[in-house]
């Protein structure tokens, strides 16, 4: 999925008729700013059904006492949006992993939901967050430059991982987004879980997350019943699987995968490492 993030610097950006899939609000920062056009921007938000969420910028201040505000701000929309913590700037030093960390149990207690948290693949590296990489889904900022883009399917990364997170749920990689019905530049992202995944995180259910924070970006693609017809394409091994019932069998042969694709135009081709599909299905014998 793609989408976009906004603060008071887009002010005059109407979320709705700027195309994404999910809009991300800033909406306090500290103790005592709010954003002055975040609800009107929700509104813009939910009426044209995407999907929401909200960020609060994370100040030098006590967390907890952070954590109450942004609660207090956006408790009308606990259930109807994903939470965020923006863990930057000034709080790198001031809160460190350990701050980071009170701020979303706090969240979690007053709300019932886990809170996403957002840093740079560096700051990922930089402390040790095996403490909330099992329940608090990445969002990561990597970039490849700062030129002008829309969206990408595939994001460039360092190749270096996110330290205690095996992948992030969403990937900024652009400040310089460029989309329609904005001139000017856009937070610009790619979302690597599904529609379904947003609104379990956005609920204050208190679900166990791993099932979120700990897929690949490979894994969160699969959106599809094991018994449906549809293809397997290795991407370490190149090979072609079908995958019916539950079962794989390798297409060896090219012209009969021409007659599948003939046979079954709207069957999915999903991406997945060899291991993964042989752990995923049962072989066809």
């Amino acid at each position: 999925m793609n989408g976009i993030d906004i603060s008071s610097y887009q002010a005059e950006l109407n979320a709705g008729i700027v195309p994404s899939d999910f809009v991300i609000i800033k909406a306090t920062e500290g103790t005592n700013y709010i954003n002055p056009t975040w609800e009107e921007q929700a509104g813009q938000v939910i009426q044209t059904n995407k999907l929401l969420g909200f960020y609060h910028f994370a100040s030098v201040g006590n967390p907890i006492a952070e954590a109450d505000f942004f609660i207090s701000v956006v408790k009308d929309y606990i259930g109807k949006a994903v939470l965020v913590l923006d863990f930057e700037a000034g709080a790198i030093n001031a809160w460190g992993n350990v701050g980071a960390r009170q701020f979303l149990n706090r969240v979690k207690e007053k709300t019932g939901v886990y809170p996403m948290i957002y840093m740079s693949a560096e700051v990922t590296r930089q402390f040790n967050w095996s403490t909330i990489s099992n329940t608090n889904p990445l969002w990561v900022a990597q970039y490849a430059s700062m030129n002008p883009t829309g969206y990408q399917s595939e994001p460039w990364t360092d190749g270096k991982g996110y330290g205690a997170w095996s992948s992030a749920a969403i990937h900024q990689y652009s400040s310089a987004g460029s989309l329609a019905n904005w001139n000017g530049n856009l937070d610009i992202n790619l979302a690597y879980i599904n529609a379904n995944q947003w609104k379990a995180l956005a609920s204050p259910s208190g679900a166990d997350n791993s099932s979120i924070t700990n897929e690949t970006n490979l894994n969160n693609t699969i959106e599809y019943e094991e018994e449906e017809m549809h293809f397997i394409q290795t991407v370490d091994t190149k090979r072609i699987y079908m995958i019916n019932a539950g079962m794989y069998s390798w297409i060896t042969d090219p012209g009969m995968w021409t007659n599948y694709q003939k046979a079954f135009p709207k069957a999915p081709v999903i991406p997945l490492y060899q291991a993964q599909m042989e752990k995923l299905y049962r072989k066809n014998v």
